[in-house]
């Protein structure tokens, strides 16, 4: 491993997103609304770059990737990858509105209350609904459907800036000088920790007011992107093509901010309380899906690996 290369290509990445994320954080209280909403987010979508764009100026080999569209052999984990992230997040909602019942009201007043915390009131939102003639169940049960068959083909173009500097670069490249759990561990801190300035200054992903903010939100997150970090690996290193870890970030990316049609709004205090639990599916009980998921991947990728020794 070259701890000089991965030391100077971390250092970069957290130089340049983290004021990044703490400005467009800044520029969201400031501004409030849609366009502060718009600048936050905006610069998070700037930041996704940032991995590839580094691992570029340390001249980091791109053509051993997988660039190259791979199907044949791969289509299971083509499958997996769209089909995974939307039944994972679906059975984390299941067990947080189980621990949380009085949570739950598919009626979409807090989906409402959010976009009216934007600016858009609720005659223009009506509005809409009639004019695509569906009502919000609908809309949800649609919504979900594209994020298996159209929204992580979209999302796996910004995905693919952070993929190919995590999965491509990083994790390989600590597999040189460590054993597999310690680089997923390691990894996914490194993962993590980019995050942390929009989740401490923005409220990204939790919010501000949960409880134990924002060291429990740390933690979550933490737990969150170790997992997560062993299942784009294993789907990585299965599949030798870059693209494939992109389509799953693209896929969880698209699916996990649905639990908004399924909020009591009459219950935001204790929503937001609730926040590093879930049903957001970086929650500390939500989440148990996919740790499961990722642990059961991670027991069989290590189980073959010393019966091929």
């Amino acid at each position: 491993m070259d701890k000089n290369k991965v030391i100077k290509f971390v250092g970069i990445i957290y130089a340049i997103v983290w004021p990044i994320q703490i400005i467009g954080a800044l520029l969201m209280d400031k501004m409030g609304g849609m366009k502060g909403i718009y600048a936050f987010r905006g610069g998070l979508v700037v930041c996704m770059f940032i991995p590839i764009i580094v691992a570029s100026l340390l001249k980091v080999d791109f053509k051993g990737m997988g660039w190259k569209p791979k199907f044949k052999g791969n289509i299971k984990w083509l499958i997996f990858s769209l089909v995974a992230p939307t039944i994972l997040a679906i059975l984390g909602w299941i067990l947080f509105f189980a621990v949380f019942p009085k949570l739950f009201a598919m009626d979409g007043s807090y989906l409402i209350k959010v976009y009216e915390s934007m600016g858009i009131d609720q005659e223009t939102i009506n509005a809409k609904l009639n004019e695509s003639g569906m009502d919000l169940k609908t809309m949800f049960l649609i919504t979900l459907l594209t994020c298996v068959v159209e929204v992580p083909f979209i999302n796996m173009f910004t995905g693919i800036g952070e993929e190919v500097g995590w999965r491509g670069f990083l994790y390989p490249e600590l597999r040189k000088g460590m054993s597999r759990v310690k680089a997923w561990i390691l990894g996914g801190i490194i993962w993590a920790a980019f995050h942390f300035p929009a989740m401490i200054f923005g409220g990204y992903e939790y919010g501000k007011n949960y409880i134990g903010a924002p060291v429990l939100g740390i933690v979550s997150f933490t737990i969150a992107c170790i997992a997560l970090g062993i299942m784009h690996e294993i789907i990585y290193d299965k599949t030798k093509c870059i693209w494939y870890p992109a389509l799953f970030h693209g896929a969880i990316n698209g699916v996990v901010t649905l639990y908004a049609f399924l909020l009591d709004g009459n219950q935001e205090d204790m929503i937001d309380k609730l926040a590093v639990f879930g049903p957001f599916s970086f929650g500390l009980i939500s989440i148990i899906p996919f740790l499961v998921a990722a642990i059961i991947m991670a027991v069989i990728v290590i189980k073959k690996e010393k019966e091929g020794e």
